[in-house]
C-alpha cells in the first residue's frame, strides 16, 4: 500500500495487484463476532462471511477471504464502495464489484 502526499489529508492507497482481506466486527446477542468477507471460486461474484472470531478452536480459510485489485484506488473509495449496498426483492445484499467490471452495474451477492 502506497501513501499519498505529506499533510494532514494524508491519502493511502492501494494499487494494481495488491491483495486485500475485508473484515468485519459484529455484536450478536452480547457476543463479539469477527468476520471476513469470502468468495470461492474463480470469477465468481457469490460472496459469505468467513467467522474469524472462532480462529483458536476452527481456523478460518483465509485464502478464500483474499481480494487481488484489479486497479487502483484509495483506501476511503474502497470504503464507499463498500458502504455503497443494497437489498434486492429476495433480501440478498449486494456490494459494488470491486473489480473494473465492464458494466457499470456489476455487483457482487453477499449472503
Amino acid at each position: 500500500m502506497a501513501e499519498g502526499g505529506e499533510g494532514e489529508d494524508e491519502i493511502q492507497f492501494l494499487r494494481t495487484d495488491d491483495e486485500v482481506v475485508l473484515q468485519s466486527a459484529a455484536t450478536i446477542q452480547k457476543d463479539h463476532r469477527k468476520f471476513c468477507l469470502a468468495a470461492e471460486g474463480l470469477g465468481n461474484r457469490v460472496c459469505y462471511l468467513e467467522p474469524t472470531s472462532e480462529a483458536k478452536y476452527v481456523p478460518p480459510d483465509m485464502c478464500i477471504c483474499n481480494f487481488v485489485l484489479e486497479q487502483s484506488l484509495s483506501v476511503r473509495a474502497l470504503q464507499e464502495m463498500l458502504a455503497n449496498t443494497g437489498q434486492n426483492s429476495e433480501g440478498v445484499s449486494t456490494f459494488l464489484c470491486l473489480s473494473s467490471c465492464k458494466s457499470g452495474n456489476a455487483k457482487m451477492l453477499f449472503m
